[in-house]
């Protein structure tokens, strides 16, 4: 059974006639192990595809769910209209959404504080029809500024984590 509903979710992805988000059903979702809400759970923020979270951070880089937004980015609608707003001073915000025509999903990463932040991101992806997670990348965004990540693969969710300030301008 679990098989057959992460194929489901599978083919659900692959289908590129569509120039919408495809739906994963949920179901398949959680009996493959994956909680499909954008959360934070300790030291960490899932974002679910289609979805950004606005978080705030202590000093310690332990991040507090401000709210839950649905919408898209503009690299990733096609159209190129992007719904979300900046994140605000004091917050930061994580953004997941795909697009069907560049067969990518895109990750954009709106840094409201006033220092360069530095985080971690794990992927959750469907590949040959299974969920499967990777380390991604750790990554720098300036003060103020927005950043993005790209991968070749259908991303469910991006986790990311060890928030930090740091100097460095890039992604690693």
């Amino acid at each position: 059974m679990r098989a057959l509903l992460i194929a489901a979710a599978a083919a659900a992805l692959a289908g590129t006639a569509q120039a919408q988000v495809p739906e994963i059903p949920l179901e398949a979702l959680q009996s493959a192990g994956l909680d499909p809400r954008t959360k934070v759970e300790g030291p960490a923020v899932q974002v679910m595809t289609g979805q950004r979270a606005l978080v705030r951070l202590d000093e310690a880089g332990t991040p507090t769910l401000d709210h839950v937004e649905k919408g898209r980015i503009g690299k990733a609608a096609a159209d190129g209209t992007e719904t979300y707003k900046g994140a605000g001073a004091g917050k930061v915000a994580f953004a997941l959404d795909a697009s069907v025509e560049n067969r990518q999903s895109i990750l954009k990463v709106w840094n409201g504080l006033t220092r360069p932040l530095a985080y971690q991101a794990e992927i959750t992806a469907l590949r040959g029809g299974k969920l499967m997670k990777k380390m991604s990348t750790l990554c720098t965004v300036p003060a103020g500024g927005v950043g993005y990540e790209t991968w070749p693969v259908p991303v469910i969710s991006v986790t990311l984590s060890r928030f930090a300030e740091t100097p460095a301008d890039a992604c690693q």
